[in-house]
């Protein structure tokens, strides 16, 4: 048994001496019967919230409206959902009724794809009904039960089956790849958000290229944000190495060069995406054809964004100057303005004037300035410097 499943052994070991049953659940037990490595665990239990939060000190409420429960042991916080099953899905995306069962079978049995429907106990032992081993075993994702079901219950699950195909380099059994294509317009009903969060995870699979086939096979384009009509878009990303974009901003700024959108940042929000990232890729998007630069333009422009284009261009070509271009970044005698001997309230004074736009373009100079070794950066050159170019324009 893994470290993290050992650490969270009390906690299943409190439930099962109070009378309950609990397991590991969900992806943390797919990942370990694929040896690949388990971030988080999730725990299921016969015990309903309030007999949860009879049995630990420190609980917290995060989801009880659908079972879950947070509870403090040994320093981690582990959420701990009862058994359930849920009603009828009227939005495709949230059950209209959860009911808390006894049973694990059943809870297993709404759970999205087989692979994910496994459970395991205290002794290590794998609880699956479902044949999620097997399909493991032959590579393929299959949903639980009858796949149209599944995926009417929350229409993302079939984003998800794609994006499994991409991490894991699997293929969709028969039947669920059949129920996608049927189906795919029940996407509509979802968040963006959520979606996006599909998407850019599908984006860092190693079968990534595959997965791009199958979103253009089911007709999934119309409900990615900016990509209708965009055949030429996901073209281009499956002719680039997907795999060495890495984080999440490198994977929208590698977006948004293949799709080529006329508003980078119209398109971005229309994905609901945070306000920082999408100034940063818009500014380094501006940048994305540049292939040289002097040493103030790497000051001007920073090396976080020298840093995402260059990223972006080992995406694309397999060609980064990146190394050459951090270490000149490091050399040089200031990274920031931050870093000045000298503030805008100092060269204010040096120049007995009130600020305003002037300042604004003295400030630029005196980055340059320094940059260019035309000065060092002390308050005593500064204030010469700023002297001399007050009077020259005087």
């Amino acid at each position: 048994m893994k470290a993290i499943f050992k650490k969270a052994v009390p906690v299943l070991e409190k439930l099962e001496q109070a009378g309950f049953e609990a397991y590991f659940v969900g992806g943390s037990v797919r990942d370990t019967l694929l040896g690949r490595e388990v971030a988080d665990i999730d725990i299921a239990t016969s015990a309903f919230p309030e007999e949860v939060k009879q049995i630990f000190t420190r609980t917290f409420d995060t989801g009880i409206e659908h079972g879950t429960v947070s509870v403090l042991e040994a320093g981690e916080i582990y959420e701990i959902t009862t058994f359930r099953t849920e009603g009828t899905y009227a939005d495709f995306r949230r059950p209209d009724e959860v009911v808390f069962i006894r049973s694990l079978e059943k809870d297993l049995e709404r759970r999205d794809f087989t692979m994910n429907a496994i459970a395991m106990g205290l002794d290590g032992r794998f609880i699956d009904p479902f044949g999620g081993q097997q399909d493991m075993a032959n590579k393929q994702i299959r949903a639980v039960g009858k796949p149209w079901e599944r995926f009417h219950e929350d229409a993302l699950r079939m984003m998800r089956g794609v994006r499994f195909v991409s991490q894991l380099d699997f293929s969709l059994e028969k039947r669920t790849y059949e129920a996608m294509q049927q189906n795919i317009v029940l996407l509509k009903n979802i968040a963006v958000e959520r979606i996006a969060v599909e998407f850019v995870k599908l984006m860092k699979g190693e079968a990534v290229k595959v997965a791009l086939g199958l979103i253009q096979e089911l007709d999934m384009l119309s409900y990615l944000p900016g990509f209708t009509d965009q055949r030429a878009a996901i073209q281009r990303l499956e002719s680039w190495n997907l795999a060495v974009a890495g984080d999440d901003e490198t994977t929208w700024f590698v977006v948004v060069l293949a799709v080529m959108p006329e508003n980078v940042g119209a398109f971005l929000r229309a994905w609901k995406l945070p306000n920082k990232l999408i100034r940063e890729v818009a500014k380094a998007y501006d940048l994305a054809d540049k292939h040289s630069w002097s040493d103030y333009e790497l000051f001007a422009t920073g090396a976080h964004t020298v840093a995402l284009v260059e990223k972006a261009r080992l995406v694309q070509t397999s060609e980064t100057q990146w190394v050459d271009l951090h270490e000149r970044f490091e050399a040089l005698p200031i990274q920031s303005r931050s870093e000045i001997q000298a503030s805008g309230d100092d060269i204010m004074a040096w120049a007995d004037k009130k600020g305003g736009p002037w300042l604004k373009d003295l400030l630029a100079r005196l980055d340059q300035a320094i940059i260019e070794g035309e000065i060092r950066n002390t308050q005593s050159e500064i204030k010469g410097w700023v002297k001399h170019v007050i009077n020259e324009s005087a």
